[in-house]
């Protein structure tokens, strides 16, 4: 295991990245929230990765990103919500090898999540995405770093046009980090296409830990 005096890299740090992508117009209402720094060097330790790469520049040196006004969350370390928090409350970080993690939500539930190997033994590094209107995780077929673009400078709506009806969608103030709207029927199913779902604010985490039941992903 490595020191964290070794995970922090002060000579090619990715915050800057960060910040230089915030500065495109699609990052419009992006926001960097305040971190915790005992949490963020934990969760440093715990992951093993270093500053330089784009995940250990979020977890380090933020609380967590916020885009679209807080529609889109990617986890830091944060006093509100951490990625490290998070993971241990869904029992995703019991191993040293963990088959997932959870990196990002957004207000309607979908999530996106690291793959270690529990969900594709041929694409490990790679982003999936369990859509709030979908039962399977589906691959990016890309890393956190090309992830963390997209977020920031890409086609928000590529991946979202289809939940745009929802009435929760430009609802705002969007919900803060430790909730997301939780949806009857829920929106995969055929009922939810025959009439407009319900929806009622519910805790992130257990809204997380029920998703990867329903879509029968054993934690570690």
């Amino acid at each position: 295991m490595r020191t964290l005096e070794e995970l922090i890299d002060t000579d090619d740090p990715g915050l800057p990245l960060i910040r230089e992508w915030m500065q495109s117009p699609q990052a419009a209402g992006a926001r960097l929230l305040p971190r915790d720094e005992d949490l963020a060097k934990a969760t440093l330790l715990r992951l093993q990765v270093t500053t330089r790469s784009l995940l250990g520049a979020v977890v380090y040196e933020t609380g967590g990103i916020t885009v679209r006004n807080g529609f889109l969350r990617l986890l830091g370390s944060g006093t509100g919500r951490s990625l490290l928090r998070s993971n241990e409350a869904i029992g995703l970080l019991a191993s040293d090898n963990p088959k997932i993690v959870l990196v990002a939500d957004d207000v309607l539930g979908g999530l996106f999540a690291l793959n270690g190997g529990g969900l594709d033994a041929t694409s490990i590094g790679d982003i999936f995405y369990l859509g709030a209107d979908d039962s399977l995780w589906t691959s990016l077929e890309v890393g956190y770093t090309d992830f963390l673009s997209w977020c920031l400078t890409g086609d928000f709506m590529a991946v979202y046009a289809p939940l745009a009806e929802l009435d929760v969608f430009d609802r705002q103030p969007y919900p803060e980090l430790d909730a997301v709207y939780s949806f009857y029927p829920f929106l995969w199913s055929a009922e939810a296409r025959r009439a407009p779902p319900s929806s009622r604010l519910v805790p992130a985490n257990e809204h997380a830990a029920m998703r990867l039941e329903l879509v029968g992903f054993a934690t570690d």
